[in-house]
């Protein structure tokens, strides 16, 4: 297990509460450049003595001092990027404030972000990830690594016009493992909504699209916080019903009953992972036209797309599905024969391989 060099938790969300300079600055001192997580990791590097480092996210508990690591020994970095971090501060191109897609961090304006407190609308939060984005360009991180992954060809191409170089961006779609590839699917009754039930993800545009569609039956699932949690109840109407937060068999029985899946997205979402496993049932998606959605929802082939925000677009899609149960049917298998045929954990290994090759060669 190595716990040992685990490094020493940090609840960031308690830290923040109280909103102070001090503990701004322990939260940074952390997330720019923690010597703790470079100390450990160097030890790992001991104990096992990698060719590659490949990582994932690091942000806010590793932080990029661990590369430095990596790097001081000669050891070739690789890093899944999973959001649009290194070219915006709120991650996701999105302002929390107004709800609407914003690029105005794009080509390192970062002090952009403080101005429109675009981080929870906090003005000290925002003015934080911006000194921490502006702390990586000056320590030069990104230059550090030998090459990024990226699950969206979107994402890769956002990175290419906020500077990055073309050779050292390499598209890697997700994969799906293999016990997720349904061999056994059914037709269902209603349209599932399965993901984190928060603005960003599109909630109040779906319940506004329920009370459209009342003949549409909307089953809801995921994790909801205040303030959303109390209003949840009185926000829904007739025909949308929300049953927590599933896993497991809960969840695949979810799946297994829906007709098809909606994923209404306000922001620039990389590679969904419940898009995938959505089509792994069989079920084609209703998605905003944002991001890596459009990638993997090719429109009237293995589902539906709508204007992000749009209700009555939305509506509309759902109604066209509920209506058309043999082309959604149709659709779902299209899905289903994509994802195991491009999200297959051997084509993937097979690609991260060569990416590898590809930076031991160079180095």
């Amino acid at each position: 297990m190595n716990s040992d060099l685990f490094v020493s938790h940090i609840d960031f969300r308690e830290v923040n509460r109280d909103k102070s300079i001090t503990n701004g600055l322990r939260v940074l001192g952390r997330v720019i450049y923690s010597t703790e997580a470079r100390s450990k990791f160097s030890q790992i590097l001991d104990r096992f003595a990698p060719d590659i480092v490949h990582l994932q996210n690091i942000h806010s508990h590793l932080s990029p001092s661990i590369i430095f690591e990596a790097k001081h020994r000669g050891i070739p970095v690789v890093w899944t990027l999973h959001d649009y971090k290194l070219v915006c501060p709120n991650t996701n191109f999105l302002d929390n404030t107004t709800g609407e897609i914003c690029e105005f961090c794009a080509s390192g304006r970062f002090y952009q972000a403080a101005l429109r407190r675009c981080k929870k609308g906090s003005l000290l939060a925002s003015a934080m990830a911006s000194v921490e984005a502006y702390a990586y360009k000056l320590m030069g991180v990104a230059g550090k690594v030998d090459a990024f992954l990226s699950p969206s060809l979107f994402l890769k191409n956002k990175l290419a016009d906020c500077g990055f170089p073309t050779g050292k961006v390499h598209h890697l779609p997700l994969f799906l493992p293999q016990e997720m590839c349904r061999t056994e699917r059914r037709a269902g009754s209603y349209l599932l909504f399965a993901s984190r039930l928060d603005p960003i993800k599109g909630i109040h545009t779906l319940i506004e699209a329920c009370r459209l569609t009342p003949g549409v039956k909307v089953v809801l699932a995921g994790r909801v916080d205040e303030p959303l949690a109390s209003e949840l109840a009185g926000l829904l109407p007739a025909n949308a019903s929300y049953v927590g937060l599933k896993h497991g068999k809960d969840l695949i029985e979810l799946f297994n009953g829906a007709s098809a899946v909606v994923s209404p997205s306000l922001c620039f979402e990389n590679q969904p992972f419940s898009i995938l496993e959505a089509f792994s049932f069989g079920k084609p998606v209703i998605a905003s036209s944002l991001g890596g959605m459009v990638e993997l929802v090719e429109d009237r082939e293995r589902g539906l797309l709508f204007p992000a925000g749009d209700a009555a677009a939305l509506a509309a899609a759902m109604e066209w599905v509920t209506l058309h149960p043999a082309e959604a049917e149709a659709m779902g298998e299209s899905a289903h024969q994509y994802v195991t045929r491009e999200h297959s954990p051997g084509m993937h290994y097979e690609r991260m391989l060569q990416v590898y090759r590809e930076v031991l060669a160079s180095g």
